[in-house]
């Protein structure tokens, strides 16, 4: 993993808990991975009962996971755009 780019999530909301007291919306990449996800995860038994729109569901917090994940990389791939303007 010498090539591995560094996992940092300054300036992102990581509370999942405040993220849903304050209605922020899930990335639209989360949402679509989410639905991928549980689709494959239904017709194969529904081992992991992916569950979302409420408090507490582990589909629900898996999203913003998954928020956080995308958020970063939105970020990441910002950065990157503004140092090749440079």
């Amino acid at each position: 993993m010498k090539n591995a780019q560094k996992i940092t999530y300054d300036g992102i909301n990581t509370d999942g808990e405040s993220r849903w007291e304050n209605g922020v919306d899930h990335h639209p990449d989360a949402v679509e991975l989410m639905r991928h996800l549980r689709f494959l995860d239904n017709i194969n038994g529904d081992y992991f009962d992916w569950r979302t729109g409420g408090d507490g569901d582990n589909g629900e917090e898996l999203l913003y996971h998954l928020d956080m994940f995308f958020e970063m990389k939105d970020k990441r791939a910002a950065a990157e755009a503004e140092e090749d303007e440079s």
